[in-house]
């Protein structure tokens, strides 16, 4: 699946290398942090890279029922982050998988508990809230 097709975001703000899976509860997606990353200094991937990564999973989720639905997908705008917690920052050539759980949605609103992975270890999660544009 082209990961353009279903994000508003482009190069060079694409966080999303590719869907690794989808179902009705949750959403997996991959990116493998390289050095011309924008949120790679001293070949680390900083934490607003993470956020950014766990907010474009969320969006990908939503592209994907939009165009399943046969719509365009939306926008959508991060409305805030809560209980985020970093454990640590991924390096340059480390991948990282992240889950996304729909919490809660609410007309324009959505919850949803975001969780990234490096090497099967939790390396950041938070819950975001983002608002819909219709």
């Amino acid at each position: 699946m082209d990961i353009k097709s279903l994000i508003p975001q482009r190069e060079p703000i694409i966080m999303i290398d590719k869907i690794v899976s989808h179902s009705d509860e949750r959403t997996s997606t991959s990116l493998t942090i390289k050095e011309t990353n924008i949120f790679v200094e001293k070949n680390i991937f900083q934490s607003s890279g993470l956020i950014e990564h766990i907010a474009q999973s969320s969006a990908a989720r939503m592209g994907i029922q939009t165009t399943e639905e046969g719509k365009k997908p939306l926008l959508g705008y991060i409305a805030s982050v809560k209980n985020m917690m970093i454990n640590r920052l991924p390096k340059v050539g480390e991948t990282i998988l992240t889950e996304i759980i729909v919490i809660n949605h609410i007309n324009n609103i959505i919850v949803v508990q975001g969780e990234s992975k490096v090497d099967n270890i939790v390396v950041s999660n938070c819950e975001l809230k983002v608002f819909i544009q219709e």
